[in-house]
């Protein structure tokens, strides 16, 4: 975390100082990456998208401003091309003797024959795409296009790139400013997330173009591996011979991974402590915690209810009718033994070996971690339905169904780890022992059963009853699972006399969002009942805050709204939200917002609840003049002065002002 925090925050800021400090310059470094980008040769090499996508981020932190760095970039795209066309012109078919083209004659090639296909208009259409944009120019040169011609096609397609490759670094950055205002932690989850997604779909995709032109040879090296060797016959007969019982030969291969899975565990489970699974169990888990949030654990709860009970009970027993039902009876066997495997082995053993769970939830008594059952079941089943779906696919189809198997396991696994109810040696096992278990029973399914020729129907039944299911968990069981995740919180007593004279230092000073960003201070506390906080502060003019739920997102997409019909964005102290928000408007377009979070504290003796909080000014803020926001101003200090003076006629109550802080406590008994 520690790295994540300095390049998501230290790194971002010294660049922001130095281009406030040399505007410039950074605009010179628009116009050569630009340039660089579209010119021959050197547009290979240089990493153009990346600065680019920078340079859009400085654009929504208002580093930069957006036209000029629109003029820039267009300027310079203009410019290498421009250029690239003059090099082509002057030494046509020279080129082809000239480095690299010399040494690598495919990727003119390439660009030749993308130029004999679209003509003039590939000086445009070349723009956009990767690995022919920086000779495109170059051919147009050679190929004897007009000047008139190419300049046109320049100069437009040109426009068009620049607020192209420059809009996704606005929406990043912009997105940055409002997780500063909302939680920094969840654009780290949803990145992270975003970089997984982008990995497994396309690890799925190169592993299958890799492996699946040999299956046929390992096939037959299996047949011939068991008849070299009796004893292990059985087993290569089930999987590769269509003439072999597969049922003993596939019974014996689930005991054999059971037996795996034990073997792992153990393994895992007698390394000393601070050992290479332990340390690596320990950082993820506390990595993701420190990654949590409401809106993330919304998101996660409904990740993991892909792999729950009700979803796979439904999606096992409705795919299992569909294929008995349309004739499909082998193929229903394989799928019931893909059930019954992945039900089976992860209740046998988590029965024997009995590892607890992390301590992070509060956890039902015979509760075990290993193996993860929703992993496991999201790999058996989703990955078994995919090798069904897949295998009547053409050859350039068939990695469809396994990525989007994947991304649903990814999820899933994903989910188990953020919710802190398994490590991730328990999820690794889990992935792996599916993985295997689908592989071979994919691979006896392929050498026995006939090709499930009603796919499209098969896919449309696994939509519909996973559909249901999941409709049906959620209307029922979500709230109660909200609830059942939540991150087990001890209650802590604190003298009431030491908290009124500040000489207990146990509650929190800043919100806490991410480790070491101390940028909003939580300058208020308050112990007694919100109802009557809220009361006493509703006689001097502050109202419940407008806050953001719903169809409110559409109002940051009106720039000409004013400020007070803006919603109030939430903010994360310590992954709550805050449970009590109130508003006051001020002149000029400006509001002042308090803010009261739970904590884990009570007064002793009278178990008064403490919540902590503060008191901002907000300010309206617009991005590149289509995005506008409420932006916490750093002025606390100030802002804590107005309340004082509310907080006067107090009524039932006292006030410690404690310097930049206060400590307010509610004395009516009858109130609480």
């Amino acid at each position: 975390m520690d790295i994540t925090d300095w390049l998501m925050t230290e790194f971002f800021q010294q660049i922001l100082e130095w281009v406030t400090l040399h505007p410039g310059w950074s605009y010179s470094v628009i116009f050569l990456t630009a340039m660089a980008e579209s010119l021959a040769i050197v547009g290979l090499i240089v990493p153009g998208v990346a600065v680019m996508f920078g340079i859009g981020a400085l654009i929504a932190s208002g580093a930069i401003a957006f036209w000029p760095a629109m003029g820039c970039a267009v300027a310079g795209a203009v410019a290498g091309d421009s250029l690239s066309f003059w090099l082509g012109h002057h030494y046509q078919e020279r080129l082809t003797s000239i480095w690299p083209f010399s040494r690598h004659p495919e990727s003119l090639q390439r660009g030749v024959d993308f130029f004999q296909k679209y003509g003039g208009n590939s000086v445009a259409l070349g723009r956009f795409f990767g690995p022919i944009r920086a000779v495109i120019p170059l051919i147009a040169g050679m190929m004897g296009m007009t000047p008139l011609r190419f300049v046109v096609a320049n100069v437009l397609s040109a426009l068009a790139w620049a607020p192209l490759y420059l809009l996704p670094g606005i929406v990043f950055g912009a997105s940055l400013e409002l997780a500063s205002e909302v939680a920094m932690r969840l654009v780290i989850l949803a990145l992270l997330l975003l970089f997984f997604t982008w990995l497994v779909y396309n690890l799925i995709r190169w592993l299958f173009r890799r492996l699946h032109p040999h299956t046929t040879r390992w096939v037959q090296w299996l047949l011939a591996w068991g008849q070299a060797h009796p004893v292990m016959g059985e087993i290569a007969g089930a999987l590769a011979d269509p003439n072999h019982p597969e049922t003993r030969g596939l019974s014996i291969l689930a005991s054999l991974l059971v037996v795996t899975s034990i073997l792992f565990a153990l393994l895992v489970g007698l390394l000393p402590e601070g050992g290479v699974h332990t340390t690596i169990d320990l950082t993820v888990l506390q990595t993701l915690q420190s990654l949590r949030s409401p809106w993330a654990d919304e998101l996660m709860v409904y990740s993991t209810r892909l792999a729950d009970t009700g979803v796979m009970i439904a999606l096992s027993v409705g795919v299992l009718l569909f294929l008995f039902l349309s004739g499909h009876r082998r193929t229903a066997g394989y799928w019931l033994a893909a059930v019954l495997f992945s039900s089976l082995s992860a209740y046998l053993l988590k029965l024997g070996m009995q590892i607890s769970r992390p301590d992070v939830i509060a956890q039902r008594p015979g509760s075990f971690s290993f193996p993860s059952g929703h992993t496991l079941y999201s790999v058996v089943l989703y990955g078994f339905l995919s090798v069904l779906i897949a295998r009547p696919l053409p050859d350039r189809w068939r990695w469809l169904p396994y990525s989007l198997a994947g991304l649903l396991i990814l999820a899933v696994a994903t989910s188990r780890l953020y919710l802190g109810v398994h490590w991730l040696s328990d999820v690794a096992g889990s992935i792996t022992l599916g993985l295997a278990w689908v592989a071979l029973l994919g691979l006896a399914y392929h050498r026995h059963a006939a090709k499930e020729t009603h796919w499209p129907r098969l896919v449309l039944v696994s939509l519909l009853v996973t559909t249901a299911g999941f409709g049906i968990e959620t209307v029922l069981h979500h709230e109660r699972n909200m609830a059942r995740y939540e991150p087990a919180r001890t209650i802590q007593q604190i003298d009431a006399g030491n908290w009124r004279v500040g000489a207990d230092t146990s509650l929190p000073t800043f919100r806490a969002d991410l480790r070491n960003r101390e940028e909003h201070p939580l300058n208020l506390q308050f112990a007694g009942s919100l109802e009557w906080f809220a009361r006493q502060l509703t006689a001097t003019g502050w109202t419940a805050a407008n806050r953001l739920n719903g169809t409110d997102w559409l109002r940051l997409l009106s720039p000409a709204q004013p400020l007070q019909a803006l919603p109030v964005l939430p903010q994360v102290h310590d992954g709550r939200h805050e449970v009590l928000m109130l508003e006051k408007p001020l002149p000029n377009d400006r509001r002042l917002v308090l803010r009261l979070w739970a904590t884990d504290y009570r007064l002793r003796g009278s178990e008064t609840p403490l919540w902590v909080g503060n008191i901002s000014e907000q300010r309206q803020v617009k991005l590149i003049g289509f995005i506008t926001y409420a932006q916490t101003a750093p002025n606390f200090d100030q802002v804590l002065e107005l309340l004082r003076r509310d907080l006067q006629p107090l009524s039932g109550g006292e006030v410690q002002d404690r310097g930049t802080a206060l400590k307010i406590r509610q004395t009516a008994p009858e109130s609480l």
